[in-house]
């Protein structure tokens, strides 16, 4: 996953240099109308994990997989209004251990549940430029709802374990900022709440803008 990560960076990258870009003027590069914004960027304290909860019979043992992969498309709608369609996907391995008594004495029967989470949005950001007047910082605030599909390949349940589906629906609450160091490329974060992580970093490419730095 992190190789793909990375692979996807380096073409976001390559399409922001491939086009037309100016470091001669000396005018801020931030938030823009019409146009489009391209996002990839990794989660970190994952939610799915840090609350995955386990039957009395059943204890932890540890945890692998990678961290949340976020996707995001938004486009420059209004003065300061942008809409973004949002997609995360999460996957990991939750491993744990289950008690048993039988006719020779107890044992312990070790168990893996491979969880699977994939999110896709809408989200509307407001772009606070007008207030926060940094050269090349774009500040935003975030307001939308994610859908969720979820599968557990072994759920822990009772005194046994299944195949869980769930479809959950959830706000997205965030702020952060884009800091452009090119007038096509920016370095990004956020923070908040979307159910997926507490805050993410990654890289965002603009197209069909038209300003320079």
């Amino acid at each position: 996953m992190k190789i793909y990560f990375t692979f996807l960076l380096v073409l976001i990258s390559i399409a922001c240099w491939s086009q037309t870009d100016t470091l001669a003027s000396a005018r801020h590069t931030t938030y823009e109308r019409h146009s489009t914004m391209a996002t990839a960027s990794l989660g970190f304290v994952d939610f799915y994990r840090q609350y995955y909860t386990l039957p009395k019979a059943f204890s932890k043992t540890n945890t692998a997989g990678f961290v949340p992969v976020y996707l995001k498309l938004e486009y420059g709608l209004w003065k300061n209004i942008s809409l973004a369609a949002t997609m995360s996907y999460d996957a990991f391995t939750y491993n744990f251990k289950q008690g048993y008594i039988g006719n020779n004495g107890p044992f312990t029967r070790y168990r893996s549940d491979n969880a699977r989470i994939i999110s896709g949005g809408v989200t509307a950001f407001y772009h606070l430029g007008r207030f926060v007047s940094v050269r090349h910082l774009d500040p935003f605030v975030g307001v939308g709802i994610s859908i969720n599909n979820i599968r557990y390949s072994a759920y822990p349940q009772g005194d046994s374990t299944l195949t869980k589906y769930d479809h959950t629906v959830t706000p997205y609450l965030k702020a952060g900022a884009r800091y452009y160091i090119s007038s096509r490329f920016s370095l990004f974060g956020d923070v908040g709440y979307d159910q997926q992580s507490v805050f993410s970093i990654g890289a965002s490419c603009r197209f069909f803008g038209r300003r320079k730095m």
